[in-house]
């Protein structure tokens, strides 16, 4: 009969699943103030209160091993700059098209760097 001890090798699992969770909350929170300082930089609209811009927003949530970065807006009227007027003042949607592309290349390589 052979005998395993898989006890270090679970304990090493378990280390590196929480690596990779703190990685990733990390570049997570990096991610989302990027997505708000981009989102308030590049906002297609003229500021009349400056209302619109101030209350972007970028979120990271997660529950578990799930991660959500998101870019909002606040204030009531924000859903008619992204879907009215022919969306020519969407913001949000952009935001998230033009830098998800680097944020997933910067955690892959977070995580593939990980020892």
């Amino acid at each position: 009969m052979i005998r395993i001890d898989v006890n270090d090798a679970m304990s090493g699992l378990q280390r590196a699943h929480a690596e990779i969770l703190q990685a990733v909350e990390s570049c997570g929170q990096t991610a989302v103030g990027n997505m708000e300082h981009y989102a308030k930089e590049h906002r297609p609209w003229t500021d009349r209160t400056g209302n619109a811009r101030r209350t972007l927003e970028g979120r990271l949530e997660h529950s578990g091993a799930q991660y959500h970065l998101a870019v909002v807006g606040h204030m009531p009227y924000s859903v008619y700059l992204e879907l009215g007027f022919g969306q020519r003042y969407a913001i949000l949607y952009p935001t998230v098209n033009a830098l998800t592309p680097g944020i997933l290349r910067g955690m892959a390589g977070t995580i593939a760097g990980l020892k």
